[in-house]
């Protein structure tokens, strides 16, 4: 009997900045400018998946992140690679020729997923270096790339980058948590920006919320093929046929708006227990933003009295004694008492992962015993 051909076999080609070349033509492509000496420069990532997509393995190896642990290598089901693309493929409404950015790292499922979507969804895919603040293709448009909270940051910082990616027509920023006042600067955007909800484990992301235009502010909706449920801790439980862990139970604490979308509150292991009291450090975070204009967070810290005591702590130079009681008054009108931190702590520089979250498990270990 005749086993039936995969279907993520049936995608063979990649059309990059306009020239379209089958998979194994790419690989003889890079093959053969590396022997005549040339290299192949902003390629060589690109051509390293289609690489790993061409053989006749079924899966790819990806590196998770390490924001809630360390970082490790994992195999991908090229099916479940396939099923992620068509997700947001779908959802976009992106069709073939339409173009794609690449600027992020391949080493991530974040630059894996933007060639995968390429090859199955039949885009034009162009490259921009990995850099904090990514530049378009000059002459060219883009109907559709993917950032992260950082690099759209700095996008905004800088009026004429703004101006040429308010032309990107679909922007998806992942990575990472979008912070309000990020959201805030492209709440005016004309294009469509989404931020999404995903890790390594669930292929890329399995919900997009849109944070510009009328529909800002609206919860994270599933993808197709996704459902969604939580636990007994309020932690979000995904499941689906075409996941690699089905169901996945993750530790993110969630609130369902009904069973096709939810909104994301914070993290259960950062969670605080503070006097028998459970402290959300990501949802005071929120409330703090607005008075702190560098990187900071709230942790708990082990205590003799109250089990783990809230601490604030900030990438500065410790604050003027004028300038840290003003901070106090702020935080005091905004947050309840057993939120409040019981001690403001200084670090020069936060660690963080590879791909440039905060790492607070190793940030706390920095502080002064």
């Amino acid at each position: 009997m005749i086993s039936e051909t995969p279907e993520w076999k049936k995608f063979k080609s990649l059309s990059i900045d306009g020239r379209k070349r089958s998979l194994h033509e790419w690989r003889a492509y890079a093959q053969q400018q590396l022997q005549e000496g040339y290299g192949i420069g902003e390629l060589e990532d690109i051509l390293e998946f289609v690489v790993d997509w061409s053989n006749t393995k079924d899966w790819i190896q990806a590196r998770t992140s390490g924001s809630t642990g360390r970082p490790k290598n994992i195999k991908i089901k090229k099916e479940h690679i396939l099923a992620s693309a068509k997700r947001t493929l779908d959802f976009l409404a992106l069709k073939p020729g339409d173009s794609a950015l690449l600027c992020m790292p391949n080493r991530f499922i974040g630059g894996k997923m933007m060639i995968a979507r390429s090859i199955i969804g039949d885009l034009d895919l162009h490259i921009a270096d990995t850099t904090a603040m990514p530049e378009l293709p000059s002459g060219k448009s883009i109907d559709f790339a993917a950032v992260v909270p950082m690099q759209l940051y700095n996008i905004t910082e800088d009026p004429a980058a703004t101006e040429q990616w308010k032309k990107v027509k679909k922007i998806i920023v992942g990575g990472g948590q979008v912070d309000p006042r990020l959201d805030e600067r492209v709440s005016n955007w004309p294009n469509e920006i989404y931020e999404s909800f995903g890790m390594t484990e669930t292929i890329s992301h399995v919900a997009l919320r849109r944070i510009n235009g009328k529909e800002r502010n609206t919860p994270f909706m599933v993808l197709d093929g996704i459902e969604i449920d939580t636990d007994e801790r309020d932690c979000l439980i995904i499941k689906s046929d075409l996941l690699p862990e089905n169901p996945l139970v993750t530790n993110d604490i969630i609130r369902l708006e009904n069973d096709r979308s939810f909104h994301w509150v914070g993290r259960a292991d950062n969670m605080i227990n503070s006097g028998g009291v459970k402290v959300i450090p990501e949802v005071i975070e929120k409330l703090v933003k607005p008075y702190l204009n560098t990187k900071f967070f709230f942790a708990g810290l082990r205590d003799e009295k109250l089990g783990e005591r809230v601490v604030l702590i900030i990438e500065s130079q410790p604050l003027s004694e004028t300038d840290q009681t003003e901070l106090i008054a702020d935080l005091k009108r905004d947050l309840h008492k057993h939120e409040l931190p019981k001690e403001i702590l200084y670090l020069d520089a936060f660690e963080e992962t590879e791909n440039g979250k905060l790492n607070r498990a190793k940030t706390i270990k920095l502080l002064p015993k």
